[in-house]
């Protein structure tokens, strides 16, 4: 059965707590300052309404419509927020595919146009290196592109991209 989410039913003091059963490092959301540094340095941040910080805020507060709201689907799990966040051991990345996990169990899931900028940071990332259009600071090491590579693999986002591919030589024609 499909759980409804609605305004009365949107805050849920337990959400936290589940995110933590489900997966254990969730649980060092709670050190979280709220300094916004992983927002500051978000590539997705920069071109969407992501905000990793309020995500977080949102998880923490017990705001269960995160589950259906586009932002979790603009990361890009570049993890550049994971590695600038002044406090230990705190993964949005993983953070967010949890989030997008549930969001699926819950019956929401991404909108198309939310799919569609995501496609656009993927192809500008498999077809340029970088999820932006101009590149913000140094280019990942070549270590942290393969792993990007297999979290596209994962995703299938070759997949869509290959696929958005098809259909552009096919319209041309």
């Amino acid at each position: 059965m499909e759980e409804k989410i609605d305004s009365d039913s949107d805050w849920n003091y337990n959400f936290y707590q589940d995110l933590i059963d489900d997966i254990n490092e969730n649980r060092n959301l709670i050190q979280c300052i709220s300094c916004g540094r992983c927002t500051g340095d978000c590539p997705a941040a920069k071109i969407s309404n992501f905000n990793p910080r309020k995500i977080v805020e949102r998880v923490l507060k017990g705001d269960k419509c995160v589950l259906r709201d586009s932002d979790i689907w603009y990361c890009f799990l570049c993890e550049r927020c994971k590695r600038v966040c002044p406090k230990d051991k705190i993964n949005i990345p993983l953070l967010i595919i949890n989030l997008r996990n549930e969001s699926f169990k819950k019956g929401f899931g991404p909108r198309y146009t939310d799919l569609r900028k995501y496609v656009e940071m993927a192809e500008r990332f498999l077809t340029n290196g970088t999820v932006l259009e101009t590149p913000l600071g140094e280019p990942l090491p070549e270590e942290r592109v393969d792993e990007l590579n297999e979290i596209c693999n994962f995703a299938r986002i070759k997949y869509v991209f290959k696929a958005s591919k098809i259909k552009e030589k096919k319209q041309k024609k």
